[in-house]
Parts: structure tokens; C-alpha cells; sequence
């Protein structure tokens, strides 16, 4: 079954993806780096929350062998090209690549040596365990209650916290932890995925009830938007009121601090549907997300070539070199990657 495709979540995927690689590329990048740091993350699990409906008709084994077929074969995939890109960019011992393709094996997140490939096994323990909620509470409000619970147990329990010293086999700690924003996307689906049906009963209401809705629309987006300035500029006037009035705030904050920012990247993204193929781009995250090292280590070695250095010193600059790695990935490597996915997939003889 393939995923239904709904543009401006690719779009809202693409803008994640910009935010990931602009956060890897260091503090350099001023004001940028933090705000990204917030929420990147968090986006993805919640957008791919968004389609774990899909799993709902299967069988627990059926939605098992879908999810290792959809992440854990390409992460084997994408481990093996940046296993071949390691070799060609550093001058070390056989055992000493033998343990970078154990960190690779146990997947711990901040391990490995291409780190950026953590987001695959985390992924796909958050989707099992996701699943296991789903078939066991069934109402997505105790689900929701459930990955709440287990969001603060990761704080208060767990004796190192995930998304700052993750430890455990192939991130499930950290799936543990940002489970929440998967089981958001989850509860919103429908409403994020129906767009035409709110349309619709904005032409058969009344004129000036659309109106009004429009108004406090506008109204919500400019206060959203003025939010998400704050906080790239350091000054987030809502979270120090709310932690200082409220007892507790500051380990609930966080969640809605994330999700403020989540729901401005989805504004940003229904705004920019319709604007060249930035849709159909958005489409091939999981390509991008797995070819953040070795696009690095290309573009590093043609600067090497042409003989000057690669220097990101401002947020803009970030930016641009984001959307370089983008084209380089979609134009270059992707074309090429697919048709060897496809022969180690049949190598695999997982399809007829």
C-alpha cells in the first residue's frame, strides 16, 4: 500500500529536513542553530505519526515486516554506502572500521559515527511501539495519555534522559521519549490529512461566519508567527511567564514550546504549497535523511579540489548550503541510489 500523498506535508517535511541539516552544521550558524535544535526532530516523529493509521488493517507481524521493509532496509542501505564513503575519506585500521560498523549495528544515537542515521532505528522502534499502544489501549485518547505518561518517565526514571544522553540499543530510549509527538500526528491525522472537507463547510456556512473564522485565522498566524521570532531571537517572553506563575511548567513547557513551533512549520508549509516542485521534493526525506554524511563528504572534497575551504559562519549561509546539499542529493546521488537499492533488494530476494 503506498503512502497517501498530501503536498504540503511533504513541503512540511522538507522544511524539517532544511532545519536538520542547518542544525549539523554547528553553532556557527548564530540564533539558527538553537531554534532548529528545538523542534527538528520532534517534526519528523510527528509527521510520520500522521500516517500510522496505515498500519490499523494489518496484523502485528504484518505491520513488523512493512516497517522493516520501509526503514531498516534502507538504513542497511544508506549504512553501507557511508561505510564505502568512510573508507574513501580517512586512513584508518580494519578493526577500527569493524567498530564503526558495530556502532552502526547497535544504532545508539550520538555512537555512531555518522550519527545522522540515528533517526532510522529510532523510527522504527517508535512505530512498534506505537502499534503495540495502539492494539492494546485501542482509544487514541489513552494512547495519547500513554505516551505522555512515558514522556516524563524518560525524565524522571530513566537514569540518563534520551534526547540528551541517549544509551540504549537502537534508540529505543529516545523512541520512548519522543513517542508524544508521534501520538499528536496521530490524533490530528484525519484533520491534518481532510483538507477539502473544511473547505467545504466553509462554502455551505454562513458568509460572515467564514469571515469571521478568516479574521481569527489571520489573527492566529500572526501570533504564531511573532512566537517563532521570539524564540529564534532568545526572547521567549510566553515560556518564562507560564514557568514562573505556573508550578510544574518547566517540564511541560518544552512539549508545547515543540509544538508551537511544529504548528508555525505547518502554516510555513500550506503557504508554500503550489511553489515549484518543492512537494515532490519533500517526497524524498527518507533519501535526504540518509545521505546527510556522504553529501558532506562530497562537497568537502570538491572544495578540497578546487582548493578553497567550505566556511558556514552566519544563518543564512546555512541555509543556502542546506539547499545545496538538497539539489546535489536529488539530482546526483538519488538517481543513482535508487537503481542500486533496487539490486540490493533483489540481492535480498525480497521481491519477486
Amino acid at each position: 500500500m503506498e503512502k497517501q500523498r498530501v503536498e504540503w506535508i511533504d513541503i512540511f517535511k522538507l522544511l524539517g529536513i532544511v532545519a536538520i541539516f542547518c542544525g549539523h552544521l554547528g553553532s556557527e550558524t548564530g540564533g539558527l542553530h538553537d531554534f532548529v535544535f528545538i523542534y527538528h526532530v520532534p517534526l519528523f516523529f510527528f509527521a510520520s505519526g500522521i500516517f500510522a493509521y496505515q498500519l490499523e488493517k494489518l496484523s502485528f507481524g504484518q505491520a513488523v515486516k512493512k516497517k522493516f521493509e520501509q526503514i531498516i532496509l534502507p538504513y542497511m542501505f544508506f549504512v553501507i554506502i557511508t561505510m564505502v564513503m568512510i573508507i574513501l575519506t580517512t586512513e584508518e585500521d580494519f578493526y577500527t572500521y569493524l567498530r564503526y560498523g558495530k556502532q552502526f549495528v547497535v544504532g545508539i544515537r550520538n555512537q555512531m559515527y555518522a550519527s545522522s542515521l540515528w533517526f532510522f532505528s529510532c523510527l522504527f522502534c517508535m512505530s512498534i511501539l506505537f502499534d503495540i499502544l495502539r492494539r492494546i489501549l485501542k482509544k487514541r485518547i489513552l494512547i495519547l495519555i500513554a505516551c505522555i505518561v512515558l514522556y516524563f518517565v524518560t525524565i524522571f526514571v530513566f537514569p540518563n534522559r534520551p534526547d540528551m544522553q541517549p544509551s540504549w540499543i537502537f534508540n529505543v530510549d529516545s523512541a520512548c521519549h519522543y513517542l508524544i509527538y508521534y501520538a499528536v500526528g496521530h490524533v490530528f491525522h484525519e484533520k491534518l490529512i481532510r483538507e477539502k472537507s473544511t473547505e467545504a463547510n466553509m462554502e455551505e456556512g454562513n458568509t460572515q461566519i467564514a469571515m469571521k473564522r478568516q479574521i481569527v485565522l489571520l489573527l492566529g498566524i500572526i501570533l504564531l508567527t511573532g512566537y517563532a521570532v521570539l524564540i529564534y531571537l532568545r526572547k521567549d517572553i510566553v515560556g518564562q511567564l507560564l514557568c514562573q506563575t505556573i508550578p510544574g511548567m518547566e517540564y511541560v513547557y518544552p512539549v508545547i514550546r515543540v509544538l508551537l513551533l511544529i504548528l508555525f512549520n505547518i502554516v510555513l508549509a500550506k503557504m508554500l504549497v503550489g511553489i515549484g516542485k518543492l512537494g515532490e521534493i519533500g517526497s524524498q526525506t527518507l533519501w535526504l535523511c540518509g545521505n546527510e554524511f556522504v553529501v558532506k563528504k562530497i562537497l568537502n572534497a570538491v572544495a578540497d579540489i578546487l582548493g578553497f575551504e567550505i566556511k558556514i559562519a552566519s544563518a543564512l549561509s546555512a541555509i543556502l548550503y542546506a539547499i545545496v546539499m538538497i539539489l546535489v542529493i536529488i539530482k546526483l546521488l538519488m538517481p543513482i541510489e535508487k537503481k542500486l537499492y533496487q539490486k540490493f533488494i533483489e540481492t535480498l530476494r525480497l521481491e519477486k
